[in-house]
């Protein structure tokens, strides 16, 4: 029982070590703005009936995506600013981090279940 905990942290720790290094802020980011960005300019509406009107509503929503986009980023840049300790970046990457140790801890868990039982035990 204590061997696994031990074993299991020191993979998830692993785990969280590589992720932090090895992940990319900057993509992670972009990708979650632009999921924001899909979740709150409302899209086509119905009733666009000629070409006019169509062409009308994909420059106006474009217009709209790249003003809250820019709104986004410049939150961002005003939290960098405001808690400089907190980056934007460092927050993503300490989350990646956390999540990659604990799925490791969770399938190491899984696969190597703890001595119990039915389990034979080695000495």
């Amino acid at each position: 029982q204590n061997s696994l905990t031990m074993e299991s942290f020191l993979l998830g720790s692993i785990a969280f070590g590589y992720t932090f290094y090895a992940i990319k802020p900057a993509v992670v980011v972009d990708k979650l703005v632009a999921l924001a960005i899909e979740v709150i300019v409302p899209g086509r509406g119905a009733g666009e009936s000629n070409w006019f009107m169509k062409n009308w509503r994909t420059l106006e929503q474009g217009a709209e995506k790249s003003t809250r986009e820019m709104d986004i980023r410049n939150e961002l840049r005003q939290w960098d600013r405001q808690f400089p300790e907190l980056h934007h970046e460092l927050i993503v990457r300490y989350l990646s981090g956390i999540v990659a140790s604990a799925v490791v801890s969770a399938v190491y868990g899984i696969i190597r279940p703890s001595s119990s039982g039915n389990a034979r035990r080695r000495y």
